[in-house]
């Protein structure tokens, strides 16, 4: 959850060369914030678990992550662009990962287009 709230919290200072890389950067503080995303992480996690591959439906959203959606959105990309291969992860693992953020991300989408 740490690594994810750099998402929303503030870049480092100096910036590296590398865009995806930001070694210095500090995560949010708000504790609203954290609670959404770790239960969107958990969502994600409980998805993957579950397995079949269907998408993650809208439903699936919990409510603190739809309150901050904002919020998680930024820390979902922010963790799906930085997952390394091989060093976090393998490759298949890594691309699970990716695209079930992925369909939880398109799930709160749909969520805040059908509010």
């Amino acid at each position: 959850v740490p690594f994810c709230l750099r998402g929303a919290g503030r870049g480092g200072f100096p910036q590296v060369s590398a865009p995806l890389s930001d070694p210095r950067a500090s995560p949010s503080g708000d504790a609203q914030v954290k609670a959404a995303v770790d239960e969107a992480l958990r969502g994600v996690a409980s998805h993957l678990l579950q397995g079949g591959g269907a998408a993650i439906l809208p439903e699936a959203v919990g409510p603190a992550a739809f309150a901050r959606r904002e919020d998680v959105e930024v820390c979902l990309k922010y963790f799906q662009d930085r997952v390394g291969v091989p060093r976090d992860m393998s490759f298949p693992a890594a691309r699970q990962l990716r695209a079930h953020i992925g369909s939880y991300l398109e799930a709160t989408i749909a969520v805040t287009t059908s509010a």
